[in-house]
C-alpha cells in the first residue's frame, strides 16, 4: 500500500506551533522528523552516531493491515538538528515495536518475533535478517491486534537483551537453541544476542512497553493501568525472580509481591530510558526517564537507593501530546517520539506523529568515533568512558575481536580500581565475563570479596547457566550474611541459578527474622530480599530443609511461605504430619494458611487465553484447579480445625475463603458456617465470604442461596454492594431462572439512591456483567422521578467523564435508552474492541427505541385514540417504563 505524501512545509506547520517544553532556559528543542517522511512512530532507537531507527506502524494498537509496518532510518547529514535523509531500513515488517541499534545490528521486537537486522553492503537497507525468538507474544493476528503484546527490547551492559512483555504473555517462546519458555501474563524476559538462553527475569506486571537499564543493571519500567481495577500507572524496579502480582496477588496478597516503587495514578506507560551521558547537567547523571501516552508527558524520576531497591519521585521533563518513546545517542542528543494527532488506529486523512531532538544546555557537537579502526588498547580504554552509550559500543566491538592481552590487563585494572565510578567498573566486569566466559571465574571470585563490587561479581559468576562449571558455592553462601541487601539479593539469585539445593538450610538460617508480612508501601524495600529468598527456596525445591525449619522454628515463616509454592505430596504429607503432632496453636494456624494455599494450584495455560483488560483478580490463582494433593489437604483442614484457638477461628475461615476454598462444602467440625453466617446480625469479612460462596453454589437449595444473598445486604454498603452485584452477575451468567427478577429488584430498590458512590465504583472496576448491573442501577436512579437533583448530579458527573465501561453500554442497550450520544461516540472511538462493540450495540438499541417521543399529555385526544387502535402493546417497554418511572416503589 502506498504511503500518502503531502508538502513537507505544510506538515511542519501542523506541528511547529504546538512544540512546548517544561525544560529550563538553555535547552534546545528541534523538530527532527515528521510526516510525510515519518509517521505513526511506535518506538525509536538512536544509533551511537545519531542515526535514528524509527519503528513505523500505522496499525497503531488495533489495526490489522500486514502492509502497514516498516523501519525508517532518519539521518541528519548537515548537522542542523533536522533529519534530511530517510530510508526504509526494513521496508516491510509486521507489527514493529521497540528496537535497539547496537554496534552494527538492529534488534527488533515485531511480535511474535524477536529478530536482528544488519546492512552488510552499506546501501542503507538491511539485507541480513536473523530470527532470534518466535512465539514472543502475539502480533496483529490477536483479536485485539498488537496492543498488549511484546514491546521494547534493550541490551544491558551484561550483554543480555531485556524484553518488555505485555499481558498477552509469551505463549510458547522458542530461541535459537530450541529452549521453550512460557509466561502467562506480563513481565521481563531476557535472551542472549544470538537468540539462546531465553529466560524469565521478572514476572506478572500488566502491560509494560519498555525497560530502562542503568549502568548498574537496575531495571525500571512504567506500567499501564488496568481500567479501574486498582492497578494504576505503577513504577517498577525489577529484580531477578521478582513476582509483581498481576492479576493474582496484588489485591489480597500484596505482601507476597514485589510492590511497585510508586503508584502514579491513571495513565499508560510507554517508553523508558536510563540516561548516563556526559553532556547533561549533573541532576541527570544516571537518570531515569519514562513516557506516558495518556498524560502525554516525558517524566524524569529522581531516585535514591533504599535497602535493595530505591525511592523515586516524578517530575515532568517535557510535555508532548502522546509521548511514545525516548532515546539518546553517543553525542548526548536526546530524541523523543510523539504520536501527535493520532489515536489507536490508522486514520487516512490525518498526519500522525513527530520526532523531536533535545539538546542539553551548552551542548557542543562531538562526533562519535569509529571504534572499528581503533587499536585494542585504545578501544579498551573506552570501557572507562563517561558515556554509557560509548561503554556499550566499545564492549560489543571488544567482544567481536575476542580475547586479547590488552583487554585482560585494562579490564581487570578498571574492575579492581576502587576509585573509579561503579558504572565503569560494572562495564569492565561484564565485558571481561563475556569475552572470557568460564575463564573469568577466578578473577571474579576474588572481586566478590570487595564489597564495592561484590554484587556485580557474584551476578557475573552465575549470569550464564551455560557457564557454571567449577563455581565455588561458598562465595554465594558467604554473601547471604553480608550487611549489604544488594549483595544478599544477588547471592540468593546465584544460588538459585546454580541450583545449589544444599544451600537451603543456610538460606533459612541467615534470612531468619526477616520481615515478610507487611503490606505497607513504606516497608516495600525491606521485603525485596526475603521475597527473592522465598523464590530461591521454591526454585531449589528445598522441601526437606523447609519442613525441618517449620518443625524447628528457625526460618519458619520464610519456610512456610516457600512451601506454599511447592505443590508436591511430600510437602503436603510433611505439613500434615507436623500439624497432627503439634499442640502449638500459633504453628497450627500458620500451617493452616500454607495448606489453604496448597489446596488448589494454577491450571495449565492453554497458550491462547488472555485475561482481558479487567481480569479476575481474587487470586491467589487465576484459575484454581484441583491436583492430587487437594483431597488430603481438605481432609487435614477438616480433621484439625478444632485445634485452632476459638478466638482465631474466624481468621482461619477468612484465610480459607481468601484462598477460594468452598466453605459451603468443607466440613469443619461443630460448625455449619452457612447457617451461622445467615443468622449473623453484623457480618464481618469472613462471614461475608461464606455468604457469597453459598449464594452461588448450585449444589445448594435455592431458598438457602437466596437467604445467603439477602444476608449480604446486612453489611455496610462499602462491602455489601460489590458482593451483592457479584452474586447477581454470577446468577446472570449461570442463567438462573430467578436472576433477572433479582437484578430488577436490586436496581429498582430506592436503597440504591444512597449507594451511588459504591455503584459507580463497581461500574468502573467490576467485570462486564457486574458493571452492567451497577450501571442499570445508576441509570434507573438517573431516570427515576423519585430521585432528587443531588442523586442525578452525581451520576451525570460520572457520565460527563465519558466512562469506557463495557457495562455502561450493555446497560444502555438492555434498557433501550437514548440520550447518551456523547458517551457512545467516545466508546466507539476507544482502543478496546469489546468496548467498541458494546458501544455500537448501545447506539443501535437507542436508535431502535426512538420514534414519536411526545408524552401522552402532549397529544390530542384523537391522536391518542388513533394510536391506541392502531398499535399493539409492548410488554417489554411497559415493564421498562414501569420500573424506570418509579411505579414499582408504590405498586
Amino acid at each position: 500500500m502506498k504511503y500518502q505524501k503531502i508538502n513537507r512545509a505544510v506538515a511542519l506547520s501542523l506541528f511547529s506551533s504546538s512544540i512546548a517544553s517544561a525544560l529550563p532556559e538553555g535547552w534546545v528543542i528541534k523538530e527532527f522528523a515528521a510526516p510525510p517522511e515519518v509517521e505513526y512512530p511506535t518506538a525509536i532507537s538512536a544509533a551511537a552516531n545519531g542515526d535514528l531507527y524509527i519503528s513505523v506502524d500505522r496499525n497503531g494498537s488495533l489495526g490489522k493491515n500486514p502492509e502497514f509496518g516498516k523501519i525508517v532510518c532518519a539521518k541528519d547529514t548537515d548537522g542542523d538538528g533536522k533529519a534530511d535523509s530517510f530510508k526504509d531500513f526494513v521496508p516491510h515488517v509486521k507489527s514493529p515495536r521497540g528496537g535497539h541499534y547496537v554496534g552494527d545490528t538492529f534488534f527488533l521486537i515485531h511480535p511474535p518475533y524477536l529478530s536482528s537486522f544488519r546492512d552488510t553492503n552499506g546501501d542503507g537497507v538491511a539485507d541480513e535478517k536473523k530470527q532470534l525468538v518466535k512465539g514472543f507474544g502475539w502480533g496483529i493476528e490477536h483479536p485485539r491486534g498488537a496492543d498488549h503484546t511484546t514491546n521494547g527490547v534493550r541490551m544491558g551492559i551484561d550483554g543480555w537483551l531485556y524484553v518488555a512483555v505485555g499481558d498477552f504473555g509469551m505463549p510458547d517462546a522458542v530461541g535459537t537453541d530450541g529452549k521453550h519458555v512460557t509466561l502467562w501474563g506480563g513481565g521481563v524476559a531476557r535472551v542472549r544476542p544470538d537468540g539462546s538462553e531465553l529466560e524469565i527475569y521478572s514476572s506478572y506486571v500488566r502491560n509494560i512497553c519498555d525497560i530502562a537499564i542503568t549502568p548498574t543493571l537496575d531495571l525500571f519500567s512504567r506500567d499501564n493501568t488496568n481500567d479501574g481495577k486498582g492497578w494504576n500507572t505503577r513504577f517498577h524496579h525489577f529484580v531477578p525472580m521478582g513476582d509483581h502480582g498481576y492479576p493474582r496477588l496484588y489485591q489480597k496478597f500484596s505482601n507476597e509481591t514485589v510492590m511497585a516503587l510508586r503508584d502514579f495514578g491513571g495513565g499508560s506507560g510507554t517508553g523508558a530510558l536510563a540516561l548516563d551521558e556526559p553532556g547533561f547537567p549533573a541532576q541527570y547523571k544516571n537518570a531515569i526517564f519514562t513516557c506516558d501516552w495518556t498524560t502525554g508527558n516525558v517524566y524524569h524520576h529522581p531516585k535514591n537507593p533504599s535497602e535493595a531497591t530505591f525511592q523515586v519521585e516524578q517530575e515532568v521533563f517535557h510535555p508532548l501530546s502522546r509521548a511514545v518513546d525516548i532515546d539518546v545517542d553517543g553525542s548526548s542528543r536526546l530524541y523523543v517520539a510523539d504520536w501527535r494527532n493520532g489515536q489507536f488506529s490508522y486514520e487516512a486523512n490525518k498526519q500522525v506523529g513527530m520526532i523531536q531532538q533535545i539538546l542539553p544546555p551548552n551542548w557542543q557537537k562531538k562526533e562519535f568515533p569509529d571504534l572499528k579502526t581503533m587499536q585494542d588498547a585504545e578501544l579498551a580504554d573506552h570501557i572507562g568512558s563517561e558515556s554509557a552509550v560509548m561503554r556499550l559500543e566499545a564492549q560489543r566491538e571488544m567482544i567481536s575481536r575476542g580475547a586479547k592481552e590488552p583487554f585482560i590487563t585494562k579490564l581487570l585494572a578498571l574492575a579492581n580500581n576502587k576509585e573509579a565510578d561503579v558504572g565503569k567498573r560494572v562495564a569492565a566486569i561484564f565485558t571481561y565475563k563475556q569475552i572470557f566466559g568460564e575463564k573469568s571465574h577466578n578473577a571474579l571470585t576474588k572481586m566478590a570479596a570487595d564489597n564495592s563490587v561484590a554484587e556485580f561479581a557474584i551476578r557475573a559468576l552465575a549470569d550464564r547457566k551455560s557457564q557454571l562449571a567449577n563455581l565455588n558455592t561458598a562465595v554465594f553462601t558467604a554473601g547471604l550474611s553480608n550487611e549489604s541487601p544488594r549483595i544478599r539479593l544477588q547471592s540468593l539469585n546465584a544460588l538459585a541459578r546454580i541450583n545449589a539445593k544444599e544451600s537451603a538450610p543456610e538460606i533459612l538460617k541467615t534470612m531468619h527474622g526477616m520481615k515478610l508480612d507487611s503490606g505497607k508501601i513504606t516497608d516495600r524495600e525491606h521485603k525485596i530480599v526475603p521475597h527473592v529468598a522465598v523464590k530461591t527456596l521454591a526454585s531449589l525445591r528445598a522441601e526437606s530443609a523447609c519442613l525441618a525449619a517449620v518443625r524447628e522454628g528457625t526460618g519458619r515463616t520464610l519456610a512456610l511461605r516457600a512451601l506454599q509454592e511447592m505443590h508436591s505430596m511430600a510437602v503436603v504429607d510433611g505439613l500434615v504430619k507436623i500439624i497432627e503432632s503439634s499442640s502449638d496453636p500459633k504453628l497450627i494456624e500458620a500451617i493452616f494458611a500454607t495448606l489453604a494455599r496448597l489446596h488448589y494450584k494454577e491450571k495449565a495455560w492453554d497458550l491462547n487465553e488472555w485475561w482481558s483488560t479487567r481480569p479476575d483478580d481474587r487470586g491467589p490463582y487465576y484459575s484454581p484447579t484441583e491436583w492430587e494433593g487437594t483431597a488430603k489437604v481438605r481432609s487435614a483442614l477438616e480433621a484439625n480445625f478444632t485445634k485452632i484457638a476459638e478466638e482465631s477461628r474466624s481468621n482461619v475461615i477468612t484465610t480459607l475463603a481468601d484462598n477460594r476454598i468452598p466453605l459451603s462444602e468443607i466440613k469443619l467440625p461443630g460448625i455449619d458456617p452457612v447457617v451461622l453466617a445467615i443468622s449473623a446480625v453484623d457480618p464481618n469479612d469472613s462471614i461475608l465470604a461464606i455468604l457469597a460462596d453459598a449464594a452461588v453454589d448450585k449444589k445448594r437449595d435455592w431458598e438457602q442461596r437466596l437467604l445467603a444473598f439477602q444476608a449480604i445486604e446486612k453489611a455496610e454498603p462499602v462491602k455489601s454492594v460489590p458482593l451483592t452485584i457479584k452474586t447477581l452477575a454470577t446468577w446472570h451468567e449461570q442463567k438462573e431462572p430467578a436472576a433477572e427478577l433479582q437484578i430488577s429488584d436490586f436496581t429498582n430498590n430506592t436503597r440504591r439512591f444512597n449507594e451511588i458512590a459504591y455503584l459507580a465504583l463497581v461500574g468502573r472496576s467490576g467485570s462486564d456483567s457486574e458493571s452492567m448491573i451497577a450501571w442499570k442501577a445508576l441509570l434507573t436512579i438517573l431516570n427515576s422521578p423519585l430521585s432528587n437533583s443531588n442523586h442525578k448530579n452525581g451520576i451525570n458527573k460520572v457520565l460527563e467523564s465519558n466512562p469506557m465501561e463495557v457495562g455502561l453500554f450493555l446497560a444502555i442497550a438492555d434498557m433501550k435508552m437514548s440520550g447518551f450520544e456523547q458517551q457512545i461516540a467516545a466508546g466507539i472511538g476507544s482502543d478496546n474492541e469489546k468496548t467498541i462493540l458494546a458501544a455500537k450495540r448501545a447506539k443501535e438499541a437507542g436508535t431502535s427505541s426512538t420514534g414519536d417521543t411526545r408524552k401522552v399529555a402532549e397529544l390530542k385526544p384523537e391522536e391518542i385514540t388513533a394510536i391506541a387502535m392502531k398499535e399493539k402493546g409492548n410488554a417489554e417497554n411497559g415493564q421498562r417504563l414501569y420500573l424506570s418511572q418509579g411505579c414499582i416503589a408504590c405498586h
